[in-house]
């Protein structure tokens, strides 16, 4: 009896199936500024509350220190989620810092 060996044969998807052009980016969801603005919240109170949780990793909280101290102005930066609440984020970062020397 003959031994039978598989043979693998790899397969490449097609360009096609990788085009972002055929994507109809006008069914995608669409949010409002004031799902972008309790977005924005929840990120706050999410990063601020793994600075101060001890369950939470070194490098999730060193993550969340970097996020902190970050003069970025992207979407979802410390900066734009505090101006998003109304809040200065030199101000806030300032009492943060203060409250984790606590």
């Amino acid at each position: 009896m003959q031994k039978r060996t598989a043979t693998a044969r790899r397969v490449y998807p097609g360009v096609e199936q990788f085009d972002i052009f055929v994507i109809d980016w006008d069914k995608l969801p669409q949010f409002t500024e004031q799902e972008f603005s309790e977005l924005r919240y929840r990120l706050l109170l999410v990063m601020l509350g793994s600075l101060k949780d001890g369950r939470v990793s070194a490098e999730e909280k060193s993550e969340s220190r970097e996020w902190l101290m970050s003069e970025d102005l992207t979407p979802f930066s410390f900066r734009a989620c505090c101006e998003s609440e109304g809040v200065d984020y030199l101000e806030m970062r300032d009492l943060i810092l203060d409250h984790l020397k606590m």
